[in-house]
């Protein structure tokens, strides 16, 4: 019975170490995963900061080139749609972008929500170039489109009010986040369905707004 005994204590002990090998090989082949990850990661941020500077950039510039030395032609264009269409295009290519981009960050199939969010943010940045965006963009798109502004407007009209949207959203959920109790019914907004539900309904009122707001 003793040695019964002692043979069971022995195999448990072998047992043991064995479990703590097989952990220590694990974490070390971890460590060294991450090591390498990390000596690669700067030239992913790298690459990542260009396209972002490229995006930034160079389809405002392509936008906005042709609507100064094309003007004509960029008329032409603008004039397809309705003011209207414009306007839900452009607040389109915004939203998407940032639902997009949200979705990258808390979703494991970063790629392909960081892949859309960059290409509906490369159309916004071409729309804006092409319908010279600006704060103040009825002087511009007066000056270069003369009576076909309207059009341009459109574009600009569902930028801005987009823009305004997310800032609207930005105040309601942090105030929210740090002025309302936890146990509230209204720190719903808080959570993550809630958050994209109340962040869609304030950008719809913002396409209203930039639809028939009077600023087209």
């Amino acid at each position: 019975m003793v040695e019964a005994k002692e043979a069971k204590k022995e195999a448990k002990k072998e047992i043991a170490v064995d479990a703590i090998v097989a952990t220590t090989t694990t974490e070390q082949i971890s460590i060294a995963d991450a090591q390498r990850q990390y000596r690669r990661s700067p030239w992913k941020y790298v690459l990542v900061t260009l396209l972002v500077l490229l995006s930034v950039t160079v389809p405002y510039g392509v936008g906005r080139d042709f609507a100064v030395h094309r003007t004509a032609q960029t008329i032409w264009v603008l004039s397809q749609v309705q003011p209207i269409g414009w306007a839900l295009l452009s607040w389109a290519s915004m939203v998407v972008t940032m639902m997009a981009l949200a979705l990258a960050t808390i979703e494991s199939a970063w790629r392909t929500w960081g892949a859309l969010a960059y290409v509906s943010f490369v159309v916004e940045q071409f729309l804006s170039g092409f319908a010279l965006f600006s704060p103040s963009y009825w002087w511009g798109t007066k000056v270069i489109f003369g009576s076909s502004n309207v059009y341009a407007n459109g574009v600009n009209a569902g930028i801005m009010c987009s823009a305004w949207a997310l800032g609207v959203f930005v105040v309601v959920y942090t105030v929210t986040l740090l002025f309302v109790p936890k146990g509230s019914k209204l720190n719903v907004v808080t959570r993550s369905w809630a958050a994209f539900l109340t962040f869609f309904g304030i950008q719809f009122f913002a396409l209203i707004v930039a639809m028939f707001g009077g600023l087209i």
